[in-house]
């Protein structure tokens, strides 16, 4: 399976935890033995600034396209994570959203996530993180389901 890792970057406060964080959670869906994408290996908002938004916007979708799940950390606002969040869940995506204990995050979001038949963890530390992970991960194929592509929103000039 391919894993969409989606995570807030722009809004948090220590630019460098949140891309090691990300990677982290990349690192623990490899060893389970699954292919992992992080979106700010291919279009971080600082090493490529230069990026239009448009050309994120695509890069980011077509690698939602080829994942048949998506991982997100739901425990900071950021409204690209819940696009991401939305665009999967629309798609047949199962999503799995993790926060930190105490973080607030958007309930909105997690409602969203379980209403779609997704699942929202709280976690205590590293251990307790990789624990739900791999158990999310080693449910069966056909749980995740078929998922649809993702198609653009742009409309064609009349």
């Amino acid at each position: 399976m391919r894993i969409y890792i989606s995570g807030p970057l722009q809004g948090s406060n220590d630019l460098q935890t949140a891309r090691g964080f990300y990677e982290a959670l990349a690192a623990v869906v490899e060893e389970s033995g699954h292919e992992a994408y992080v979106p700010h290996l291919s279009t971080d908002p600082i090493a490529d600034g230069n990026l239009s938004a448009e050309t994120v916007f695509a890069t980011d979708v077509a690698a939602l396209n080829e994942a048949d799940a998506v991982i997100a950390h739901v425990g900071l606002p950021s409204t690209g994570v819940g696009a991401e969040i939305v665009l999967a869940l629309a798609s047949n995506r199962r999503v799995l959203g993790l926060k930190r204990e105490g973080e607030r995050g958007s309930r909105f979001a997690e409602g969203l996530i379980t209403d779609a038949g997704g699942v929202v963890c709280t976690f205590h530390g590293g251990a307790d993180l990789r624990s739900s992970l791999r158990s999310w991960l080693q449910r069966p194929t056909e749980w995740f389901g078929e998922p649809d592509q993702i198609r653009s929103l742009h409309k064609a000039a009349v």
